[in-house]
């Protein structure tokens, strides 16, 4: 399928096209701010992480599953080096979450091919971090 192909079957079905933004904007974003940073990390070659980039986060994007993290993707073929720093010696595709607890930045991530479902309750688990720890320091 091609891009034209795909923008057309999202506008028909009214799903908003949100391309993530660069890792390095979105690290940034993420430094600036008080929302998580999740990264996606893909190849071409790899067959779950395409199945990652053309269902699973589609999907998540027209349920609207991002919008309190600075989202980005990184590309193992494009962007080696960066992408080797983040997952390590595990594989791809890898959803890495970076999220401040207590003034730290901690790492959570999922490896392989996940369905919505699996990763909603992995960004879930963030947001429902966050919203205690608002609401133990208002009640301090």
């Amino acid at each position: 399928m091609n891009l034209l192909t795909a923008l057309m079957i999202f506008a028909a079905t009214g799903v908003a096209v949100e391309n993530p933004v660069d890792y390095k904007t979105a690290y940034k974003k993420a430094q600036q701010g008080d929302k998580p940073l999740l990264i996606l990390i893909t190849a071409e070659w790899c067959p779950p992480c395409q199945v990652m980039k053309s269902t699973t986060i589609p999907k998540l994007m027209q349920r609207q599953a991002f919008k309190e993290f600075h989202y980005a993707t990184v590309d193992l073929d494009r962007e080696e080096k960066l992408a080797r720093q983040l997952i390590g010696n595990r594989g791809v595709p890898q959803l890495i979450m970076y999220e401040k607890r207590d003034g730290e930045w901690v790492r959570r991530y999922l490896k392989g091919i996940q369905t919505p479902e699996t990763v909603e309750a992995f960004v879930a688990q963030a947001k429902s971090l966050r919203t205690a720890s608002a609401t133990d320091a208002v009640g301090q």
